[in-house]
């Protein structure tokens, strides 16, 4: 039998290298029905099982996703709600705040309108003060020049002067000072 070298200097005969390559076809058979038994073992009891579970995570996330979506819509039509109710807020503080102005303005106009109603009070009560102040001390100089009339008048007269004589001068110093204003 020849000897055939591959590349080494190892010797095969040519038959048991054939018969390595072809082997019998009744255990090539076998063998070839247990990995079809063995692939029917797998896609039943690995694939398929596999397979669907792949498939419910795979709904788990689209339905996740679609969730997270639907949540994202809503927060931003709740943001766009808030953003518009925060302005009609403003809107109306600001309403407030000139309303505030207003009444504050007017409150101001009132207490100035009653400063100076009670400015003129006091001034027409200093006024009518002054006056009675004025008609008092003319009494009272009334009453010191008919004294020094009276005295003036006794020592000119070098005599008594009766009650008669010193209503007749008092009112005659009245006259002459009515017609001297």
């Amino acid at each position: 039998m020849p000897v055939v070298t591959l590349g080494m200097d190892i010797g095969v005969d040519k038959e048991s290298f054939l018969d390595k390559l072809f082997p019998n076809p009744w255990d090539a058979l076998a063998v070839f029905l247990a990995f079809i038994i063995l692939l029917i073992a797998v896609f039943f009891f690995a694939y398929k099982p596999v397979k669907k579970l792949l498939k419910q995570r795979g709904d788990y996330v689209e339905g996740k996703i679609k969730s997270a979506e639907d949540k994202e819509r809503e927060a931003t039509r709740l943001l766009d709600d808030a953003n518009e109710q925060i302005k009609e807020k403003k809107i109306e503080a600001m309403g407030i705040v000139e309303k505030a102005k207003e009444e504050a303005n007017l409150e101001r106009q009132a207490i100035l309108e009653k400063a100076k109603k009670e400015k003129e009070a006091e001034v027409k009560k200093a006024k009518e003060e002054i006056a009675q102040e004025i008609e008092a001390s003319k009494d009272e100089i009334h009453r010191e020049i008919v004294s020094v009339a009276i005295d003036a008048s006794s020592k000119v007269l070098e005599r008594e002067v009766t009650k008669k004589d010193n209503e007749k001068l008092i009112d005659s110093f009245i006259d002459d000072l009515k017609e001297g204003k």
